[in-house]
């Protein structure tokens, strides 16, 4: 945020979406500086760990929509205790992983620190300056093995699962157009069971902007107390004996990433709620020749 192209970037990403909460990483500014850019774009309330040295530098900006009470902060993470209008209480974590390679170990225990200190909803959200799986990378260099395994490691010991990113695979890309163009997926979010059981229907979505090597990522949490109409789904027996119906269905939810149990359920049946209006269309459709071929043979009989 040290520089104007960065100031323009994030205003032209104000404008194209609503966004009620703001967390920046690798800011390179101060608190002043974080101040004036929140008056800027007509943000109520901001909260700052200045830069040290040449780089880092975190901050999160909200609107008077939203009660945020900072909790805890470091060079690596905020964390805040959120109250929204209908009096949901959640935790949130800003976090920014160590770049260095040589200190994932460190980032990997600060992440079971994070989980430990926790009695609330939880979701933990930023740039991990990590990989899960060997398809978060695109390039030259394969991701080591054993550090994908230690970061599996930590999010399974936090109990945590990750949210679904949709809009795209990667957030972040090094030397596009020459042989060593790197992409990778090192932005994510993970939340807590107790945080899906409120929040199942979140989405989380890349918003590419130009000129810049990292995407942000949008995240949308959507109380299942206000979409209850979202959740009627009735199964109908008779779909058990087209012949496809199971394989269709078990594809289906063998395609879905790795993430928590209640969401993958919510997915799986939206897909069953589709496939059962399209057998029930087909279904309607036999009926109509059906009995069209009566009226055929009556006519017939005349």
């Amino acid at each position: 945020m040290g520089n104007p192209r960065a100031i323009r970037i994030f205003g032209d990403l104000i404008k194209s979406r609503n966004l009620d909460f703001i967390f920046l990483s690798e800011t390179l500014v101060v608190s002043k500086d974080i101040e004036g850019i929140a008056e800027k774009f007509g943000y109520s309330s901001s909260f700052t760990v200045d830069k040290v040295g040449r780089g880092g530098g975190l901050a999160i900006l909200w609107e008077r929509s939203i009660t945020c009470n900072v909790v805890d902060s470091s060079l690596n993470h905020i964390d805040v205790h959120v109250m929204e209008n209908a009096g949901i209480g959640w935790r949130l974590t800003c976090y920014y992983g160590y770049p260095e390679a040589s200190r994932r170990q460190e980032a990997w225990d600060m992440l079971r620190r994070l989980a430990h200190d926790n009695n609330l909803p939880w979701c933990i959200f930023g740039d991990f300056n990590d990989l899960l799986f060997e398809a978060d990378k695109k390039g030259p260099h394969p991701h080591p093995q054993h550090l994908m395994n230690g970061f599996r490691r930590a999010i399974e010991d936090c109990g945590l699962s990750e949210l679904d990113l949709v809009g795209g695979e990667f957030t972040w890309e090094k030397s596009k157009g020459s042989p060593n163009w790197v992409r990778e997926r090192l932005d994510r979010a993970f939340a807590n069971s107790e945080w899906w059981q409120k929040f199942p229907l979140c989405k989380l979505t890349v918003a590419h902007v130009i000129k810049s090597d990292h995407d942000p990522i949008i995240m949308e949490p959507i109380c299942i107390n206000h979409s209850r109409k979202q959740f009627r789904f009735k199964f109908e027996n008779t779909w058990l004996s087209e012949p496809n119906f199971k394989k269709e269905v078990t594809e289906y939810w063998k395609s879905l990433p790795v993430m928590h149990m209640l969401p993958k359920l919510l997915s799986a049946s939206s897909f069953l709620a589709k496939w059962g209006r399209n057998f029930f269309h087909k279904f309607r459709d036999k009926v109509k020749k059906t009995e069209g071929g009566f009226g055929y043979a009556k006519r017939q009989d005349r």
